[in-house]
């Protein structure tokens, strides 16, 4: 038993990077009696977590040095952890795949850039029915058995998407007022806090279910998405340069944009709705037989009417053996923050 009191941490501590979101439960105040030492052989668990039959289980354990309530705690940590890595390695052994359909649909990277923005803002699902269903301490070591009743999670976690599905059908049946393709979507935009809603809660219902399953919206649903994602793709945006080096990086700034998925021109037809005004400035130097070029650049995000809608500086650097090369690099490093500055403004500043 002695080998296994040294194995055990070592076991599941590997598994702590793999905890996922997962509510951490406060076990509260003393949770181990004055006299903690334990003198009954250890709980059948400790080397074999029980198997039942919609529930899984998992193991942490902690070495006691001095306080047993944060060892306890600590082994409570990785008990979960141990469970959810249980739960990982079930789901990547699946053999099902899930479609995904923003890659299908050919998505573009400020359609990437701006779903990831909304996506890094929803909050996490927890998995609030894992709880700790047993500790064990002794002299050395304290013990936690970590539960999950995946049933009653899977089951939750259902009624959850059939709500935020509820919602987003709300939302698509409204009808759209805005007079311009930019004010139509900014009445959409908080439909994809509900879709990245909808993503996190089918990740967790296929790490849990037993069936391993991604659920998948319905399908007009999943076009009423698309719909979205195109409009934001169809925005066509006006690109003023405003002095002399802005005009430099011209060439390379308009094809950065355009391959980011921007429908981008310095002389569009008809009413933009979006403009960029681009001032910049830009050092040029020769060293080793390469080019630097380090471009500093202050940007203006408008709407097609004029009206201010972010302000934000950056700086781009490209390093060539042709000069024109170096400056190329240079814009598309810039191209890289402007995509970024205006998914950042579409899912914050728009709505």
């Amino acid at each position: 038993m002695s080998d296994l009191r040294i194995l055990l941490p070592a076991l599941i501590l590997g598994a702590a990077a793999l905890t996922g979101c997962v509510t951490t439960p406060d076990i509260g105040g003393s949770v181990v009696p004055d006299s903690y030492v334990q003198t009954n052989s250890y709980p059948q668990w400790v080397t074999s977590p029980p198997k039942a039959g919609g529930r899984v289980y998992g193991v942490g354990s902690m070495e006691v040095y001095g306080n047993p309530d944060q060892a306890l705690k600590r082994a409570s940590e990785l008990a979960r952890a141990d469970l959810i890595s249980q739960l990982r390695v079930t789901v990547a052994s699946d053999t099902s795949s899930v479609v995904d359909e923003y890659s299908l649909n050919g998505e573009t990277s400020l359609q990437k850039s701006l779903r990831q923005a909304v996506s890094s803002r929803t909050p996490e699902v927890t998995l609030d029915e894992l709880v700790i269903a047993d500790t064990y301490v002794d002299n050395n070591y304290a013990y936690a058995l970590a539960e999950l009743d995946r049933s009653a999670t899977a089951a939750r976690l259902a009624a959850d998407m059939a709500s935020v599905e509820a919602d987003i059908s709300g939302m698509e049946s409204q009808p759209l007022t805005g007079s311009t393709p930019l004010q139509r979507l900014q009445q959409q935009l908080p439909a994809l806090d509900l879709f990245a809603q909808y993503d996190k809660l089918a990740d967790q219902y296929a790490l849990v279910s037993e069936s391993h399953r991604r659920p998948q919206l319905d399908d007009n649903l999943r076009r009423y998405r698309t719909g979205i994602m195109q409009d934001i793709r169809e925005l066509k945006v006006q690109l003023v340069l405003l002095d002399k080096d802005a005009r430099t990086l011209s060439p390379g700034l308009i094809q950065a944009l355009t391959e980011q998925g921007f429908r981008i021109s310095s002389t569009p037809s008809g009413v933009p709705d979006l403009i960029f005004e681009v001032a910049a400035s830009l050092d040029e130097q020769k060293q080793d037989g390469n080019y630097y070029v380090f471009a500093n650049a202050s940007i203006r995000l408008k709407d097609g009417a004029g009206q201010l809608l972010s302000a934000f500086s950056g700086k781009g650097r490209g390093v060539s053996g042709l000069p024109k090369a170096a400056e190329d690099k240079a814009a598309a490093k810039l191209a890289d923050i402007i995509a970024e500055e205006l998914s950042a403004s579409l899912a914050q500043r728009l709505q």
